[in-house]
């Protein structure tokens, strides 16, 4: 029972992908960069449909595609719009929390609407850390997937913005496309499916700085859990008091029961935030209270005040 509160108790992150899961390779590049082990979970866009199917979803000639992978390594371009409202069904009821955060890892899907807090888009993302460079006054060279992506966009500073196409599929591509970006400030690979080792290649070949997209996800991500960390833990207020054995007494949900109380969270708030039922946050509190040695949460509350007030005579 130990073990699973231990499991549970982990940052749980969902993905969503426009492909077909899993992208083993891709999860474990972005999650190596975060500050704190994490639980994964993953969808795709395309799980579960067959190949025919699949191809029948390919862009108009007048839409943009996204450019994606099956779960056998092929490459396929996929309609945006259909994209899109897969997306937001995928994200439907997630995102509530920080123990719940979903990441959308696809660049090129826009205009997802409203979407829960902690919903991270990779597409909006990149567009902030893009907007950073232009406001800087640097040129910005994209290598993109698809050669459908590179018509001029209407984004901030679009004419400091130098797109050319580059498959991730195609070393000789990829350094042709270095060459043609050799005269930017920093080139950004406009898709989830570069990984370190093309980073390195148009590096090596452009000679500039080369921002990759799924360190532009990780750097997010791991933004967003230190904030989410900042506030005092019990155990850093009763840090060297008796008090403190006693919190190491607690599991992992107990303790992150705890933290949320002294914060002034009721219940279903604890609820919302650990995402689990109110019911299972009341049996939690209470063999939490019981090992702390108080009965209530104002009680526990005191305790707190009296040991912190006693440690600064």
């Amino acid at each position: 029972m130990r073990d699973k509160d231990r499991d549970s108790s982990l940052q749980r992150i969902t993905f969503i992908t426009a492909g077909q899961s899993p992208r083993q390779e891709m999860i474990e590049e972005i999650i190596a960069d975060l500050p704190e082990p994490v639980e994964v979970t993953e969808f795709g866009a395309l799980d579960g449909m067959a190949f025919a199917e699949i191809m029948e979803l390919e862009p108009r000639p007048d839409e943009t595609g996204i450019a994606t992978s099956l779960s056998d390594g092929t490459i396929v371009a996929i309609s945006e719009s259909w994209l899109r409202h897969r997306v937001l069904e995928l994200c439907e009821g997630r995102g509530k929390s920080i123990n719940d955060l979903t990441v959308i890892a696809s660049t090129g899907v826009f205009d997802l609407g409203t979407t829960n807090p902690y919903v991270v888009h990779a597409q909006n993302v990149l567009d902030k850390f893009m907007e950073s460079i232009l406001i800087a006054g640097q040129k910005v060279g994209q290598i993109r997937p698809l050669k459908g992506q590179l018509a001029p966009g209407k984004e901030f500073g679009a004419n400091r913005i130098k797109s050319v196409y580059g498959p991730a599929f195609s070393d000789n591509a990829l350094i042709d496309a270095a060459r043609k970006l050799s005269d930017c400030d920093i080139i950004v690979l406009n898709s989830v499916g570069y990984d370190a080792r093309m980073r390195g290649l148009i590096m090596a070949e452009s000679g500039r700085p080369v921002v990759q997209m799924r360190r532009i996800i990780s750097g997010n991500l791991a933004k967003i859990l230190k904030q989410s960390r900042k506030s005092t833990t019990g155990a850093e207020l009763l840090e060297g008091s008796a008090l403190s054995l006693r919190l190491e007494k607690l599991t992992k949900r107990e303790d992150q029961v705890f933290d949320l109380l002294i914060k002034g969270l009721a219940n279903k708030e604890i609820a919302a935030e650990l995402g689990i039922s109110p019911r299972t946050v009341e049996i939690h509190r209470a063999r939490m209270l019981a090992k702390m040695g108080v009965s209530t949460g104002g009680e526990l509350m005191r305790l707190i005040v009296r040991n912190i007030s006693n440690a600064r005579l």
